[in-house]
């Protein structure tokens, strides 16, 4: 029994000009992804359904899938989710508070892209949608190269933000760059959301640890074939 849990950032075509383009996946091709996990039967999976999975909860199945998508880009919002909803799939965005409505200001200069990140009414409307929110931090820092007190800042105020301009809890986080520690994880812990995804590849189990969730990584060449690979026990 296993859940897989997708990442993605960008559902659009990748520019031209720009770094990390692996980063995009076409809007066709995510479509595909997503009608071959409705045509294999998998359900999906929002973050206290995870807390139940890893329990042993929601019985013995391998037909799970959480859908996560980081940063919160304007994309998501107009392109994967309309389709996520016509095929009856959920999903959980991560977003960096401090720059909703803004752009990617933290990789901005690698990338050479301005990517804009969805407004708060985006985010309001999904939400009314079904789908979930949860926190990446204020700045999408680095968070083991900045002192104690930020550090609480990024992971705590972040979900103070959300809760309130959102009115609704607020249970999942993602490290930003999967860059966390022991003592990471401990202020996660205290600012009690119930689960958090690391970048680590590889299926869920229950009993995992609900604080370094792994996922797949779904890059800008995961075809059809590359992601039957990656759901298969060969990935696990």
């Amino acid at each position: 029994m296993s859940l897989k849990a997708l990442m993605y950032h960008n559902i659009n075509i990748a520019p031209k000009d720009g770094y990390l383009k692996s980063l995009y996946t076409k809007p066709s091709l995510f479509e595909k992804q997503v009608r071959l996990l409705k045509s294999l039967g998998y359900k999906s999976l929002n973050s206290n359904d995870i807390i139940k999975f890893l329990s042993g909860e929601l019985g013995d199945s391998s037909k799970f899938v959480c859908f996560t998508f980081d940063d919160a880009y304007v994309d998501v919002f107009e392109i994967a989710l309309p389709i996520l909803r016509k095929y009856n799939f959920t999903a959980i965005i991560f977003v960096p508070t401090g720059l909703v409505g803004k752009y990617n200001v933290w990789d901005i200069e690698k990338v050479k892209i301005k990517k804009y990140i969805a407004t708060w009414d985006y985010l309001e409307t999904a939400i009314k949608d079904g789908f979930e929110i949860g926190s990446h931090t204020i700045t999408h820092p680095f968070l083991t190269k900045l002192d104690g007190k930020d550090q609480t800042k990024e992971i705590l105020y972040s979900k103070s933000i959300l809760e309130d301009k959102l009115g609704t809890h607020i249970d999942s986080f993602c490290y930003p760059y999967g860059d966390y520690n022991e003592h990471i994880i401990k202020l996660v812990k205290e600012a009690r959301y119930n689960i958090a995804f690391s970048i680590n590849s590889g299926h869920i189990k229950p009993k995992d640890n609900p604080y370094t969730l792994k996922r797949l990584h779904m890059r800008h060449n995961t075809n059809i074939l590359r992601l039957l690979l990656k759901l298969s026990r060969f990935y696990s």
